[in-house]
C-alpha cells in the first residue's frame, strides 16, 4: 500500500509540475489579461505581483491539499467578480507554496489555505482555512475603503 501511495504522489507531482512549467511561462501581464487570478510558481512573480499593484489579495495553496480545492473555486468566482466590478484596482493571486516557497515564508504562511491581503508590497491582513464569498469580501472591502 505505501508503495502505491508513493506512486500516486509522484503522478501528482509530476502533473502539478507540468501545469506550472506551462503557466510560468507567461508574463506577469499576459495572465493578468486573461484571467481573474494570476496562478504564481517563483519567488520574482510573486514579488512582481505584490510590489507592482497597490492591492493584491492572494491565496497561498498546495498541489495535495483538501480544503484548497473547495476554497479555490470559491475564490476565484469572487476573483472574477470583484475584477469585473473594480478593474485594475486589485488584482488577486494563487500561489502555489510548492514551486515558491520562499514566497509562503515571506509572507509567514503555515498552512494551506492561506489568504494574504498585500499593500505597496507588505501584507496587511489575512487568515488561514475557507471562507465564503460575503466573508472575504468584507476582508477586501475593508482595504478598499482604506485606499
Amino acid at each position: 500500500m505505501a508503495e502505491e501511495d508513493r506512486e500516486l504522489e509522484e503522478i501528482l507531482e509530476n502533473l502539478a509540475r507540468r501545469i506550472a512549467q506551462q503557466r510560468v511561462s507567461q508574463s506577469a501581464e499576459a495572465v493578468e489579461a486573461r484571467e481573474p487570478v494570476t496562478y504564481i510558481t517563483s519567488y520574482g512573480l510573486f514579488r512582481e505581483i505584490i510590489c507592482r499593484n497597490p492591492l493584491v489579495v492572494a491565496i497561498f495553496t498546495s498541489p495535495t491539499c483538501p480544503a484548497c480545492s473547495v476554497y479555490k473555486p470559491i475564490f476565484y468566482r469572487y476573483a472574477a467578480e470583484t475584477s469585473k466590478k473594480l478593474g485594475r484596482r486589485i488584482v488577486f493571486a494563487e500561489v502555489d507554496v510548492y514551486y515558491a516557497p520562499e514566497a509562503a515564508y515571506e509572507a509567514g504562511v503555515m498552512a494551506t489555505p492561506t489568504t494574504v491581503i498585500f499593500k505597496k508590497c507588505r501584507p496587511v491582513d489575512g487568515f488561514t482555512g475557507i471562507a465564503d464569498e460575503e466573508t472575504l469580501h468584507q476582508i477586501v472591502l475593508q482595504h478598499i475603503a482604506k485606499g
